[in-house]
């Protein structure tokens, strides 16, 4: 592709997963960032992230995410109606399409624009390309060459051509109770993942799990092309991360015995970690609070200023006035609720 082409701007949009109400879209520009790729005119829409960015962001995405599902380049947003739709359809160049196979798919997010039917939306934008080209392309249901993406989304209409589409059951297959060792504090690989692209670590960076339990962390940032490290009081941990690593023929740089809140390491380039809080997880006696202030303390002097730390901590912690008064700038702040008993805090910092 030539380079002045790739490195335009241009109107995209990315189609998330409904998770979470925030952590998609934040995992989506974490990993722009991390990728060096330039975006402006960011809109959040429910399940929709719409930016401009050089198409490389698609690609970027695609690699790295976990919670995104589709990625594409955007026709036109409308509000959710019938008339100004086909209108705006029909001003679309659908020349590349000529001689070549399509389909259209058109998504609901919720229970978003009841009055526009899916089916006649999907029928109606095939006959206007199909028309628009004198009958010179092919409709293929089944596994056309080109997806032309519709989504109703808040009181809006969105069409695109789908770039990449994002297999997601890959994580599936790395959950914890597929590997040879197995912890009931692992989180799943999708959700590892998404902790990793939160640090922003670039491939052939150094990345730091302090708290590696089994590995599913350093696992996750390894795929992407890290280099990774990972630390845990708890030996039988180490072994069973290490058990893990090999199951995934990776090689760490290192799996460290020791001591979160006593770092044997200089320097790196990212953290993400997610600490001993729940049911199952021990603490070695000592108290939450002291525990993660003696660790942020220590990773204040290891993480390279101005990088970031990916950490997850439950509710009752004042995890921000803990991470500010080191130093740190609290970035992002997220609730997940686990259980009943335990929402999840997800922030991201920055030294």
């Amino acid at each position: 592709m030539n380079n002045t082409l790739s490195n335009r701007a241009e109107r995209l949009f990315f189609i998330v997963s409904g998770e979470h109400p925030s952590l998609p879209s934040s995992e989506i520009l974490a990993i722009l960032e991390a990728e060096n790729i330039p975006f402006s005119d960011v809109h959040l829409l429910p399940h929709v992230v719409r930016l401009k960015a050089p198409l490389t962001a698609c690609e970027a995405v695609y690699s790295r995410a976990a919670m995104t599902l589709k990625c594409c380049k955007e026709f036109f947003i409308c509000t959710s109606d019938y008339h100004e739709i086909f209108s705006k359809c029909k001003e679309v160049d659908w020349s590349f399409l000529r001689d070549k196979s399509f389909a259209v798919r058109v998504k609901r997010v919720q229970s978003f624009s009841p009055h526009i039917s899916t089916r006649i939306l999907e029928r109606e934008i095939g006959s206007i390309v199909w028309n628009s080209l004198n009958g010179r392309v092919k409709v293929d249901l089944s596994s056309p060459r080109f997806i032309i993406q519709g989504i109703l989304t808040s009181s809006f209409f969105i069409l695109g051509l789908a770039l990449r589409i994002i297999r997601r059951g890959v994580f599936d297959k790395r959950k914890p109770k597929f590997r040879p060792f197995a912890h009931p504090s692992s989180l799943d690989a999708k959700i590892s993942r998404l902790f990793v692209n939160l640090s922003r670590v670039r491939r052939n960076e150094l990345f730091l799990d302090p708290f590696c339990g089994a590995g599913s962390f350093l696992i996750e940032a390894a795929l992407i092309g890290c280099r990774v490290v990972g630390v845990d009081i708890d030996e039988e941990m180490i072994n069973g991360a290490r058990l893990n690593l090999r199951f995934f023929k990776i090689r760490p740089e290192a799996l460290i015995l020791g001591d979160a809140r006593h770092l044997p390491l200089m320097r790196v380039d990212a953290i993400a970690t997610d600490p001993p809080y729940g049911r199952s997880a021990s603490t070695r006696g000592a108290k939450l609070d002291k525990l993660v202030y003696s660790f942020l303390s220590e990773a204040f002097n290891v993480i390279q200023p101005g990088r970031y730390i990916c950490i997850a901590a439950p509710s009752r912690l004042d995890l921000k006035s803990l991470s500010i008064s080191i130093g740190f700038k609290v970035l992002e702040y997220h609730f997940m609720r686990v259980h009943r008993s335990l929402t999840r805090i997800i922030a991201v910092l920055n030294r």
